[in-house]
């Protein structure tokens, strides 16, 4: 069997609207999954984390969720360089994942956009939704509650919770990573898992995927 690789990708940003806001963080960890004696478990294989300067001084609102500040990025690189790491690093053949796919891929719409280069072709899933068909019951489907609840669940997940680290890129990319793989194996077998069937087991539990090469 040939495991997939994934990217789960999270953005940081200057407020809540791509039309206005700006990115200020990209952050993203590459992983595969593995057979551990019957059950599914992501493995982590690489990590990318640029700050990003925007072209407007990040609001205080903005800066006490994510704590990043004007002084952080003062010396990061622009979008357009930031862009085209991140494309690099995501490769041709990786599933990308994010939790709220429409706010992170309608920000790296716009940002492509403004910025015309190679535009990664990759499928975007969406973990929020995947969260929502899977577990409805659950009243809040946060990715930091999610975590909390795989944690109290022995087993679910390796990664430690730490409220302090959330809202940024990579951690909250780490915490994705552990909840997505938890999420899946609750309704999927270990030979779906496979190169050649995960993309429309992902659709059957809930998430249609996006592409920044057919979004207008």
């Amino acid at each position: 069997m040939i495991y997939s690789t994934f990217v789960a990708f999270d953005l940081e940003t200057t407020g809540l609207f791509s039309n206005k806001d700006e990115i200020v963080e990209i952050g993203a960890v590459k992983f595969t999954v593995y057979d551990d004696n019957g059950i599914i478990r992501p493995k982590k294989i690489s990590e990318f984390q640029t700050l990003v300067k925007p072209p407007m001084m990040i609001p205080d609102e903005a800066t006490r969720v994510n704590h990043i500040t004007n002084e952080m990025v003062e010396n990061a690189p622009d979008i357009n360089t930031a862009l085209k790491k991140f494309t690099v690093f995501c490769g041709q053949s990786a599933i990308l994942v994010a939790h709220n796919a429409d706010f992170d891929a309608g920000f790296l719409h716009v940002a492509y956009t403004k910025h015309p280069q190679l535009l990664p072709g990759n499928p975007i899933v969406d973990s929020l939704r995947v969260a929502r068909s899977i577990l409805p019951e659950l009243k809040s489907h946060k990715l930091g509650d999610l975590a909390h609840m795989f944690q109290r669940i022995k087993g679910q997940i390796k990664l430690a919770i730490n409220n302090d680290e959330m809202h940024r890129a990579v951690y909250d990319c780490e915490m994705l990573m552990e909840v997505f793989v938890a999420l899946l194996r609750r309704r999927i077998r270990k030979e779906d898992w496979d190169i050649s069937r995960i993309l429309n087991c992902i659709i059957k539990h809930g998430s249609t995927p996006a592409y920044l090469t057919k979004m207008n």
